[in-house]
């Protein structure tokens, strides 16, 4: 297994996140070439998977996409995953398909709460009720969502863990 950066820092201020106080919103596009130059290193060393430890893969969309295509025309045969926002899977639905195409075989995101009150509190730029949607669209893609989950904070009630548990046997 591989892991690469294709970007440096993030666009966002979660305020559960600790890449916020070191990039304060700032986001830097790693060169196509020295992303490939370190997965090279790594497949060649054995590695077919690769995790893209981006804090988010699609601050830049069209960097991740170009990135995705040439590793997979490079190396057909390695998979990738890559972590990104309920918010970007949402805004940039239509490049879910060519992201699966070349390899994507899931993706993590920080869903952290189906409590919108905790939600607008950490910033997190998506309600519950997008989650089932995000779900849809990373499955339907043909990859699967991964979610993170901080199921206890200030804001938390009693009803939300096992709403936390209620989800995920609904949604498998």
């Amino acid at each position: 297994m591989a892991s690469v950066e294709a970007s440096r820092g993030c666009k966002h201020l979660c305020r559960h996140c600790p890449i916020v106080p070191v990039y304060g919103g700032k986001f830097v596009a790693v060169p196509l070439e020295a992303v490939l130059a370190d997965v090279e290193q790594q497949v060649q060393a054995g590695a077919q998977h690769v995790s893209f430890a981006d804090p988010d893969f699609l601050n830049g969309p069209t960097h991740a996409l170009r990135i995705a295509r040439e590793l997979h025309a490079r190396w057909p045969s390695v998979t990738f995953d890559a972590t990104i926002k309920i918010e970007h899977l949402l805004q940039q639905r239509e490049l879910l398909p060519g992201l699966v195409a070349s390899g994507l075989l899931f993706v993590v995101s920080a869903v952290e709460s189906l409590n919108d009150e905790v939600l607008r509190r950490l910033d997190k730029g998506h309600s519950a009720a997008d989650v089932p949607v995000a779900l849809r669209l990373v499955r339907e893609a043909g990859a699967e969502l991964r979610p993170t989950l901080l199921p206890y904070t200030p804001w938390t009630k009693l009803e939300d863990l096992p709403r936390l548990f209620d989800f995920a046997l609904e949604h498998d």
